[in-house]
């Protein structure tokens, strides 16, 4: 029975169900449209509308809220309030504030001082009203604002404005009358130009009292500088209302000038007419020296450009070298017209002649504002060339840089081809001069060996007469010697017991003794005589007195002869031991050559030898080396090498050079390699090379030609 009740009231139960569902749709619709309406009443509504949490952070932030404020609402959501309404507000301070606006009943009104985003101050009307929950506790905030900032300033009231204003141009008043008596020289006349005021500036400037000054004319600081018209012009301007300026010199009380620039201001009455002069004034006594010194320093700069002008040639380009003014002497020696050069640099008129370092180290020079200066060489329009001496001037800017640059040029063409042409004469005489000291050692020296040949010819002529008599005469002598031994033997032989006397007399000279050694004392005899006649030989040859002349001759025959009479240099002494000669002599033919010249050469090269020889203490084997060979079949190369100290590359390139010397004081003369030289290469026209180096020795190469051309 229970199920069949329940099974009846079903239906009636579905039914009810069905308005359920029914009245539930209808509720979310009408709650929908209610949430749109709300939602376009917040986006559209023309007062800010504003969602805060119970922390006083923003949870929606409608568009008016944008316009009031000008933060987005990306800008602020999630943002405290003290943030972006009240920076100035510490955040605890606005907690306190908000938490007790939600704790009044019924929500809050107040009217606000609040910051835009910009930084504008506005004033606010607020309308806070608390959000609750179904429990009644408070979930946050809602709040309605509205911009009356405007609306509030119409609330100020005419008198007021008028009064805002009134102090406002007191105060500005005040505000300039305090920085003019700060900055400026007042004084207040009445209309007649009696002084009724005047500030410590014109006491201070004037160096008179107040006292002094108040109830007197402005005639109590008149200098006398200016003239009556300008004080009538002055008078006649501000009498009929108008404004005055200009600029004044007066006299102060101890009698020193002060220029003041001067304002003079009509001060006019109801009817327009002045019944006040308030005069302003400022020091410019500092300027008006200054002006005085720039016009005297225009002056000079003006004389000093014309008497540049006249004398130099004068360039004037920016601090790319383009050229922006030249003189009228600029365009005469470059043959160029001024619009030619404006605007271009001076390359137009450069001639080559200088390198591309010349001009990097001027432009360094003047591109770090320093004064450059040089001798410069250019090109005039016509091809011909020109010097000038150059000195530029960096002109600089503010910060010390090269704006411009100055160039002062003037012309020493003439001076230049002065310098040239006394440089060629004095390398002409410089020539000459060598030439002349050449030739003179030459004859010098030839002279000393013609001395020096017919002395060892006259004496080796007169040793070889008598050596030639003694020579002729030993033979004889050791015949008669031998046939008196011969004699002597056939008496012993015969009478083998002579007197006593005889007996004594044989045992007395050591008879036996005699008999043995005279031939051998015969035959050192011959041998000395003939050394004697060999050294005569050589002393002949080595002089050359028959051969002063161009001929054939034997070039060993020279070199024995020198060497047989160095033969005493050579020999062994207590420093060293003797001089080993290693002639290593090729075929040679007889040479056409001066002969008696050729020997000298050989003497001073041997004696360059053994003179290296005797410094190199150390050398074990002192030697040296006569080579002789024919390189081809018209030259001759004679080399003497020494194993000695030999010579650094700076003492062999001038080892040829007249008076140059490496010996000790006293111990050469300088000039006799010199002359070897010349002998060689002028006389002999060939070639005398030296090929030495520190501890190696050196080596002397002459080459001659076997026949030598005839001289003019």
């Amino acid at each position: 029975m229970l199920l069949e009740s329940k099974y009846q009231e079903l239906p009636t139960c579905c039914q009810q169900r069905d308005h359920l569902i029914t009245d539930l749709e209808n509720t979310q619709k009408s709650l929908q449209d209610t949430q749109q309406k709300l939602f376009a009443l917040v986006e559209y509504h023309p007062l800010g509308i504003i969602q805060w949490n119970i922390d006083f952070e923003v949870l929606d932030w409608n568009p008016a809220a944008e316009r009031i404020f000008g933060y987005s609402k990306s800008d602020v959501l999630n943002v405290h309030i003290g943030e972006i309404l009240l920076p100035s507000i510490p955040r605890e301070d606005v907690n306190q504030l908000m938490t007790a606006l939600i704790k009044q009943h019924g929500g809050n009104y107040c009217t606000k001082e609040n910051f835009t985003k910009d930084g504008k101050m506005i004033t606010c009307e607020w309308h806070h009203t608390p959000v609750v929950d179904c429990q009644g506790n408070v979930t946050g905030i809602l709040s309605i604002v509205e911009d009356i900032t405007s609306r509030k300033n119409t609330y100020v009231t005419a008198h007021q404005q008028a009064e805002i204003t009134l102090k406002k141009s007191l105060k500005e008043l005040a505000d300039i009358k305090f920085a003019l008596d700060q900055s400026s020289i007042i004084a207040v006349t009445n209309n007649k130009g009696i002084i009724e005021y005047v500030n410590d500036k014109f006491c201070q400037i004037s160096q008179y009292q107040p006292a002094e000054l108040i109830g007197k004319t402005h005639r109590i600081i008149n200098s006398g500088y200016h003239s009556q018209e300008f004080f009538q012009e002055m008078w006649l301007t501000i009498s009929q209302g108008r404004v005055w300026k200009g600029e004044v010199k007066n006299l102060a009380k101890d009698g020193t000038y002060y220029w003041v620039d001067t304002t003079i201001v009509p001060v006019l009455d109801e009817q327009g007419k002045p019944q006040q002069y308030v005069a302003i004034r400022n020091d410019i006594t500092a300027r008006k020296q200054t002006e005085i010194t720039l016009k005297k320093s225009l002056k000079e700069v003006a004389d000093i450009k014309f008497a540049l002008d006249q004398s130099s040639i004068v360039a004037v380009t920016n601090n790319k070298g383009m050229i922006e003014y030249v003189n009228d002497k600029f365009c005469q020696i470059s043959q160029y017209q001024p619009a030619e050069l404006i605007g271009k640099t001076h390359r137009i008129i450069n001639s080559g002649y200088h390198s591309q370092e010349f001009f990097q180290e001027m432009w360094f020079t003047i591109s770090q504002g320093k004064v450059w200066k040089g001798e410069v060489k250019n090109l005039a329009k016509d091809g011909t060339y020109y010097w000038v001496d150059t000195t530029i001037v960096p002109v600089l800017d503010e910060q010390g840089k090269p704006q411009q640059y100055v160039a002062i040029r003037n012309d020493i063409t003439a001076r230049k081809q002065a310098e040239a042409e006394l440089s060629q004469k004095a390398k002409e005489l410089e020539q000459a001069l060598e030439e002349l000291q050449h030739t003179q050692l030459q004859l010098i020296q030839t002279e000393k060996m013609s001395s020096l040949g017919q002395l060892v010819a006259g004496v080796a002529h007169e040793i070889n007469n008598p050596v030639s008599f003694i020579f002729g005469n030993l033979k004889h002598a050791y015949q008669y010697t031998q046939n008196l031994l011969n004699i002597l033997k056939l008496y012993q032989s015969h009478y083998p017991e002579p007197d006593l006397e005889i007996q004594e007399e044989a045992e007395n000279c050591d008879l036996e003794f005699l008999v043995e050694d005279l031939p051998k004392l015969y035959s050192s005899m011959t041998v000395g005589a003939n050394r004697i006649s060999e050294i005569v030989a050589s002393l002949r040859s080595f002089s050359r007195l028959d051969e002063s002349d161009l001929k054939a001759a034997d070039i060993h025959q020279g070199l024995d002869s020198t060497l047989m009479i160095l033969e005493h240099r050579l020999a062994s002494k207590t420093d060293r031991p003797k001089i080993l000669v290693i002639k290593e002599y090729g075929n040679l033919p007889l040479v056409e050559c001066y002969a008696g010249q050729l020997n000298q050469v050989f003497m001073n090269i041997l004696l360059n030898a053994i003179d290296a020889l005797e410094e190199n203490v150390q050398q074990l084997t002192p030697t040296i080396y006569i080579r002789t060979a024919m390189p081809n079949s018209t030259q001759v190369k004679i080399s003497i090498i020494d194993n000695g100290v030999g010579m650094s590359d700076e003492v062999r390139q001038k080892i040829f050079d007249p008076f140059f010397t490496s010996k000790p004081i006293g111990k050469g003369t300088g000039m006799g390699l010199s002359i070897s030289y010349q002998i060689i290469t002028n006389r002999h026209q060939g070639s005398l090379e030296c090929i030495s180096s520190p501890g190696k020795g050196a080596e002397f190469i002459m080459t001659i030609p076997v026949y030598l051309r005839a001289e003019s």
